[in-house]
């Protein structure tokens, strides 16, 4: 009964602002085939530039945000109060008519939507039990399959309105006002903590903080820990879930804002492209689900995170050899590889799921938090440059750099499930040196106690 009430006032906004983030920030992708780039004269990499800023404005905010959050005890409300700005900004981009006003509305979303993903992370932390959290998130992270559903309908819906007021702006007109409802919304509904959720009785407060007990990894503290700052960085784990972040990032910069154009490049009209998001989002939702499901069933995170990865790779192969000079061989091959590219989105989604579940120490989990979603910003900024104009319209480079990346993520992946393994070991040979009086009396101090992972001996890597 406590776990549906969380879930029926946690989990539905959550959804709604990350299906709102991932639309917004997608909103690019659809309008590039609606004219926005004939009717502000974009040219050469100018189209490409567009999307590496919105990273750029996210990269720069990353760490001021995650700053922000630690020490801010409305949680709710500042995520809230961004979601509005960023709104308003999503609408702004239909008043531009050249590059510079669409290069400041691309930074400035940026910078807003910045604090989405780490946020996320710290709240389902506190709220869910480690075997509850990957499926959890991939409620969360389906509504980014959800929005090319909505957003390619939407946008195929309006392409078809003929006023002297663009259907591109229209677009973003409708988007960003349904963003800052949503964001009002947010302010005012999402609970800070479980201590601070007004809508629970003093008895279910007690009970949601007893229900994350076993996780050993604390609750909300707004105090900047020094010492946990430190052992981020000096934590080998870290670095390879950075460098996994970046990897699974690159083709995600390519893909989300040129899948679009690639369809008409394989032939098919800007209408056809725009409708043509519906069915792959819906491959996107089935394979998030699955994943989010059967990672939490198995715990284990980083063998369903291969099974995701595999068929993108094949899917960029497909398009190499159906169309390795901008000159289609198979349509209906080419749009059945460009379906299989959206299978490793999930990847990002179990990445976010490892780090709710991998780290202790609230100082700790923000600064890694931090870090992850600098590599993501890093590795978004590079893949909007491997599609080049010049390349046109085979894009190669591109595609060879979506194989190329993800073929080196899958052997990251293998080498820190080892590390966490080896880790598991170590703690569980401690544990065999003491007694059950002495750890049943060291896991009551540790499970609330705001100690990281690697000195909490009760911790469980999955």
């Amino acid at each position: 009964k406590l776990l549906r009430k969380i879930d029926f006032t946690i989990a539905p906004l959550l959804a709604a602002v990350y299906f709102l983030q991932f639309l917004d920030k997608t909103t690019l992708s659809y309008t590039a085939v609606m004219g926005i780039r004939k009717d502000t004269h974009l040219v050469g990499q100018d189209y490409s530039d567009l999307s590496m800023l919105f990273y750029i404005g996210f990269l720069a905010a990353e760490f001021p945000t995650q700053y922000l959050a630690q020490h801010m005890s409305r949680l709710g409300l500042y995520l809230g109060i961004n979601i509005m700005l960023w709104g308003f900004i999503l609408g702004c981009h239909a008043a531009c008519t050249n590059f510079a006003g669409l290069a400041i509305c691309r930074t400035l979303l940026g910078v807003f939507e910045s604090c989405v993903a780490p946020i996320l992370v710290l709240i389902i932390a506190m709220w869910y039990k480690k075997e509850e959290q990957g499926r959890r998130v991939s409620w969360f992270y389906v509504c980014n399959s959800l929005t090319q559903i909505f957003g390619g309908l939407l946008a195929y819906g309006v392409s078809f309105v003929n006023t002297k007021f663009a259907s591109w702006r229209i677009f973003f007109v409708a988007i960003g006002a349904l963003t800052i409802c949503v964001g009002a919304l947010v302010c005012v509904l999402l609970p800070d903590s479980p201590v601070k959720a007004r809508r629970f009785t003093d008895a279910e407060k007690v009970a949601a903080l007893l229900r994350t007990k076993d996780n050993q990894s604390g609750t909300q503290n707004a105090h900047l820990k020094k010492a946990q700052v430190f052992e981020t960085f000096k934590d080998v784990r870290v670095y390879l879930v950075c460098l996994c972040t970046m990897l699974s990032s690159i083709p995600n910069g390519g893909l989300s804002n040129f899948s679009s154009i690639l369809l008409t490049t394989f032939g098919y009209s800007s209408r056809q492209a725009l409708i043509l998001s519906a069915p792959s989002g819906a491959i996107g939702a089935i394979c998030v689900l699955g994943v989010g499901y059967f990672s939490d069933k198995w715990r284990d995170r980083s063998s369903v995170m291969l099974l995701c990865i595999l068929p993108t790779i094949l899917g960029a192969g497909l398009m190499i050899g159906l169309d390795p000079n901008g000159v289609p061989k198979n349509k209906a091959g080419l749009l059945a590889a460009s379906f299989l590219t959206g299978t490793f989105g999930a990847a990002f989604m179990l990445m976010l799921a490892w780090n709710a579940s991998n780290i202790a120490g609230h100082t700790k989990k923000v600064t890694i938090n931090a870090l992850t979603l600098v590599s993501f910003a890093t590795g978004n900024i590079l893949g909007t440059q491997t599609f080049q104009a010049k390349q046109a319209p085979g894009y190669i480079s591109g595609k060879i750099s979506i194989i190329a990346t993800l073929g080196i993520l899958c052997f990251v992946i293998l080498i820190l499930r080892w590390y966490n393994d080896m880790l598991n070991k170590r703690n569980r040979k401690v544990l065999e040196g003491m007694s059950e009086e002495e750890k049943l009396d060291l896991r009551e101090k540790m499970a609330f106690a705001d100690q990281t992972d690697r000195k909490n001996v009760f911790f469980v890597y999955t």
